[in-house]
């Protein structure tokens, strides 16, 4: 294929590509206005109104921000590594590598996204943007001091998006029809099952000390800086082995295993598609440490950054320090050592709260 045939297909791929996302936003968008103006015109105390501009600028800050967080973690991870490992890191882009970021983001979003001959084409196109969506609908629960929307049952809600995130996993694995992509999304699916129970212990431990299922008020709850640390620190250990596991970080990455299945099930993957994953998941890394912060360090929102960049940094750290366990190693980890953990640590807070 010559140049010129590589250019014009490029172009219809991304031309295709942009009035997708179009079409999405406009019905995603559509709905989200009209859908306050139906309820407000039923309503037998108000009149029909439209959503302010303002109110729908301050909604998608919030985002915005994640996106732009997600880039400098990765600047911050490649410069970790590079300390760690001896050698320089990012340092050419503007002043110290800062731009880096913006640089990889439109290498990735320039090149061609190519869907394979034997892939279903419109899941394949539609499961970045799941895995996308489902990462960033975590995001609603920040414990913002001054928000609005209060979310009663938040902590119930998070088990449900960090329960639903691994069908992104899936369905992208799925549908390229390839080996390795499907033994990703098969690891993924048989990991998210064990590691998920010690999870939901932890969260019942919290709920209990605390009295509440919002993190809004658990944070509050903590303000007089008696930290949940103290009383489950225990915890707070097989949390950070869960959390590890629930964003495929090291050791147990292994659903992109690169040596023994070529990237797992992001390897036919490519260009925007590529780089949408990639946000999916660094996104999820950065809501992790910021719900660890917030039930174990919570309090005013100074000490929740700051624990919530050492979380990060300890995500960084783990990468650099070991290696890549064995699958079934994990599997007997999760199911012999930190359920067992947990189901002590939970009969022990159950005894105490009842005193």
């Amino acid at each position: 294929m010559n140049h010129k045939a590589k250019m014009s297909l490029t172009m219809v791929n991304g031309g295709c590509l942009v009035k997708m996302l179009k079409s999405v936003g406009v019905f995603f968008g559509g709905w989200g206005l009209l859908k306050p103006c139906h309820v407000l015109a039923n309503s037998p105390y108000s009149e029909p109104a439209l959503v302010s501009v303002g109110s729908v600028v301050v909604s998608i800050i919030p985002f915005v921000g994640v996106l732009f967080a997600v880039g400098f973690y990765t600047l911050l991870e490649r410069k970790v590594l590079s300390i760690i490992m001896i050698r320089k890191g990012p340092s050419k882009v503007s002043y110290m590598g800062i731009l880096q970021p913006f640089s990889d983001a439109g290498k990735l979003l320039c090149k061609e996204f190519i869907v394979p001959t034997r892939a279903n084409v419109g899941p394949f196109i539609l499961a970045p943007a799941v895995m996308l969506i489902i990462s960033l609908l975590g995001w609603l629960l920040y414990p913002y001091k001054s928000a609005e929307v209060f979310y009663v049952f938040g902590v119930i809600l998070f088990m449900a998006v960090t329960s639903i995130s691994v069908y992104g996993v899936m369905m992208s694995g799925w549908v390229s029809n390839s080996k390795y992509s499907l033994l990703g999304a098969v690891r993924a699916m048989a990991q998210s099952i064990s590691y998920e129970i010690p999870m939901g212990f932890i969260f019942f431990c919290v709920v209990l000390c605390a009295g509440l299922f919002s993190f809004q008020e658990i944070s509050m709850y903590q303000q007089s800086l008696f930290f949940f640390f103290f009383p489950l620190c225990g915890a707070l250990v097989v949390w950070l082995l869960c959390v590890l596991a629930e964003t495929n970080r090291a050791p147990f990455d292994f659903v992109e295993g690169e040596s023994e299945l070529v990237s797992g099930y992001n390897v036919e993957y490519s260009g925007g598609g590529f780089a949408v994953m990639f946000i999916a998941e660094y996104s999820s890394i950065l809501l992790s440490s910021v719900v660890s912060a917030i039930m174990f360090f919570g309090g005013n929102e100074v000490l929740t950054g700051l624990f919530t960049l050492a979380v990060a940094t300890f995500f960084l750290i783990t990468r650099a320090s070991l290696p890549r366990l064995r699958y079934d190693k994990l599997m007997n980890l999760c199911w012999t050592v930190l359920l067992c953990v947990m189901l002590s640590i939970s009969v022990c807070v159950v005894v105490l709260v009842s005193l």
